[in-house]
């Protein structure tokens, strides 16, 4: 068993213990700070859960090449050995037997070493991409002054990279004002596609995934996931009406874009870690798993199919998410480009023509539908089954 100090920054959260085998958590004890995970709200179930949730995914390469190593090591074994350090907020773990501050162990500090470039896929030390989740191959790139997430994509084209710049153009066309992280593209030798973005977060401002908002209070067998999070939100300092208009767009977005990848990891608010002041909805990142990225060349679907489209969010169905909207009106459709510059961008990038012309005509009808929506119409997969 190992034995470690949760910490934020140099305050002392909880302590944990560690099965040295696998990594997984045996227990946590919480000092009662205010400053450990889940808003000061951590137990030992919920920093069990917190823990999965920041190692590596399974089906990344990176843990792949680590499970199929000489040392057989895990997920949460590899979180463990990088002191769960992670570049968008300032949690790690401390060996109780280590004297040491945040100072010397923070990535900001870390990658003035070794000619600044940290150390990747190296168990021995610290990668600051142990942290990092989601499905598609991604790193951190702290060569410059600024972290730039890099994310590549070998499969379907390199179409969620070249997702995550149509979903920045959708946002700069609707120009609300809505924060969200602008992402550029271009094409690799080996025939795959990346996409980077500047990292939203620094040494000062941190992001806590919506997930731990929900699950840092209960909530109401009546109150709806994202009324529970308005109200938690609003509770720690955020403008009620600023917390749901960002959720009402971010939806109303997904819906347009067919985003099928709306958990509550995928968006959170923004925390002073100084502070611990929460400062408001953190930017709209990670919309590359939409546009039926991972269906066939002829992916041309029905209103009715579209609607019955699997996801994952809070709901199932994209019909069910739309119901959380409380402002019908928090978008201007007719900003939206028309299906011809959907064909273009798409085939610019590498799509073929056939696959982009089902992208446009699949987009067409969704904002087709979120016109009728914001005109009063209800949109559900079973009023449009009932019409044939």
């Amino acid at each position: 068993m190992q034995k470690y100090r949760l910490m934020h920054r140099n305050t002392i959260c909880g302590n944990i213990l560690f099965d040295e085998q696998n990594g997984n958590i045996l227990s946590y004890s919480d000092m009662g700070s205010g400053e450990s995970p889940f808003l000061g709200n951590a137990d030992e179930r919920r920093i069990k859960s917190w823990w999965k949730t920041r190692a590596v995914p399974a089906s990344r390469s990176i843990i792949q090449k680590l499970l199929n190593g000489p040392d057989g090591i895990t997920a949460e074994q590899y979180l463990e050995k990088n002191l769960a350090l992670s570049i968008t907020d300032s949690y790690w773990i401390c060996p109780c037997d280590l004297d040491i501050e945040y100072e010397k162990v923070r990535f900001g500090n870390l990658s003035t070493f070794n000619e600044g470039k940290i150390p990747y896929h190296n168990v021995t030390s610290y990668d600051p991409n142990a942290s990092l989740g989601g499905q598609m191959e991604k790193y951190w790139d702290l060569s410059g002054n600024t972290p730039v997430l890099v994310k590549e994509c070998y499969k379907y084209f390199g179409q969620q990279a070249v997702n995550e710049v149509f979903a920045s153009r959708i946002h700069e066309f609707l120009g609300t004002g809505t924060a969200y992280t602008a992402y550029t593209a271009s094409k690799t030798e080996d025939n795959g596609m990346v996409c980077r973005c500047d990292a939203f977060t620094s040494d000062r401002v941190e992001l806590i995934p919506a997930y731990e908002v929900v699950e840092s209070q209960k909530c109401g067998n009546d109150t709806s996931v994202y009324d529970h999070l308005v109200n938690v939100a609003e509770s720690n300092g955020i403008d009620r009406e600023v917390m749901q208009g960002f959720l009402d767009y971010q939806t109303a977005t997904d819906f347009i874009i067919s985003n099928d990848d709306e958990h509550l990891m995928n968006f959170g608010v923004l925390r002073d870690a100084v502070t611990m002041k929460l400062l408001g909805p953190a930017p709209i990142f990670d919309s590359g798993n939409s546009m039926f990225y991972s269906e066939g060349i002829r992916c041309r679907h029905t209103r009715a199919s579209l609607l019955e489209r699997k996801i994952t969010g809070v709901h199932k169905t994209e019909d069910k998410m739309l119901m959380q909207i409380k402002n019908r009106n928090i978008i201007d459709i007719e900003r939206l480009p028309e299906k011809d510059y959907v064909i273009n961008f798409y085939t610019k990038a590498g799509i073929p023509e056939e696959k982009a012309e089902c992208i446009a005509d699949n987009y067409g009808l969704k904002t087709d539908m979120f016109r009728e929506f914001q005109r009063g119409g209800k949109i559900s997969a079973f009023i449009e089954k009932s019409k044939k």
